[in-house]
């Protein structure tokens, strides 16, 4: 998994961000346009191009985009 490739998928789909903000230690609520939107996209995100499904409970146990990249590393299929 390109992580940097991961990172920049997300940048695009947030609208208002500039490209660069995000790294893998960024606490992604703490994001001003993080919303229950970019939640949703993310989901749909992390099943159409890495093929791994986190559930919304799931999601509200990470904090950090590391901990999402970690997640999808695990489970992979």
């Amino acid at each position: 998994m390109d992580v940097q490739e991961f990172i920049e998928k997300i940048e695009t789909s947030l609208d208002g961000l500039t490209p660069g903000t995000i790294t893998p230690e960024t606490e992604f609520r703490t994001l001003e346009m993080w919303d229950s939107l970019a939640d949703l996209t993310l989901l749909a995100m992390v099943d159409a191009e890495y093929d791994v499904a986190i559930s919304g409970g799931e999601l509200r146990n990470f904090n950090t985009i590391q901990d999402i990249i970690n997640f999808i590393i695990v489970h992979k299929k």
